[in-house]
């Protein structure tokens, strides 16, 4: 089980409880993801927060002993970006199984330029954790899905033949978005945020020369494109979406975006 944070907590701090659940909960492998029968509740953060986190994790699961619970193991996977590149290393809270054993390291994940070495994001939004998450966290996570979920519409846009009806479906570009990994999430919270960008989405492109030729139908985007110019039209809007603002607004729980600069 991976739980990405921007920086350590306390026990003392909201996101302790959530820490509390996962540290049960995960002790019963059959529950959980994990390796030859062995789960491992594994906290990705700056390498910086890794020691206070470890700290954190062993004061709460010395708490959950107490109480009589049994708590799955533990770790911190820390990453660091210097000028070689990115960074990670994991560590857990005690021996893990041999499989296990050989991801207990340093690793280099991307070579290069510190300013290119940056971690993936394979679900950069989860609104099932989001209640977990400062206002900025939600922001920042909301850009990075917009700007891949319209990335994505512009690649059915772009290989579409025209004139055309282009069907934009939101499965599609959470599928693209996610590198797959949406199909196999069954988050409850997913119909919602679905509806909610694949509506933002119309909003958007419904402006201009495309006024009155986008509709919203079972969460997708159909949107008639007369010649290459509503094709040109459709991709430059997506392409200049204020990503930023529109995350502002996801994040108010506003759902049409009406000023796009």
């Amino acid at each position: 089980m991976l739980e990405c944070k921007a920086s350590s907590f306390s026990k003392e701090s909201s996101t302790a409880g959530q820490a509390r659940k996962l540290l049960i909960s995960c002790a019963d492998s059959t529950t959980a993801v994990g390796i030859d029968g062995q789960a491992v509740v594994v906290y990705v953060l700056p390498s910086e927060d890794c020691p206070l986190q470890t700290e954190t994790l062993a004061e709460i699961t010395d708490e959950l002993t107490e109480d009589g619970f049994v708590t799955a193991l533990y770790g911190v996977l820390g990453l660091k970006i210097d000028d070689d590149g990115l960074w990670a290393e994991l560590q857990v809270s005690q021996d893990p199984s041999p499989h296990l054993a050989e991801l207990v390291d340093r690793f280099l994940i991307v070579a290069g330029a510190s300013s290119e070495a940056r971690p993936l994001y394979l679900i950069p939004y989860d609104p099932s954790a989001a209640d977990n998450q400062s206002r900025e966290e939600r922001e920042y996570c909301h850009r990075i899905l917009l700007e891949r979920f319209y990335l994505a519409a512009v690649q059915v846009l772009g290989t579409a033949d025209v004139p055309e009806c282009v069907v934009i479906k939101a499965d599609d570009l959470f599928r693209q978005a996610t590198y797959g990994v949406s199909d196999k999430w069954q988050a409850k919270e997913l119909g919602p945020l679905k509806s909610k960008l694949i509506r933002g989405m119309a909003t958007l492109l419904n402006k201009k020369t495309l006024q009155g030729k986008v509709t919203v139908n079972n969460n997708q985007v159909e949107l008639l494109l007369r010649d290459e110019d509503d094709r040109d039209a459709a991709i430059g809007m997506l392409l200049k979406a204020n990503t930023t603002q529109l995350a502002l607004n996801a994040s108010s729980g506003q759902t049409d975006i009406d000023h796009i600069d």
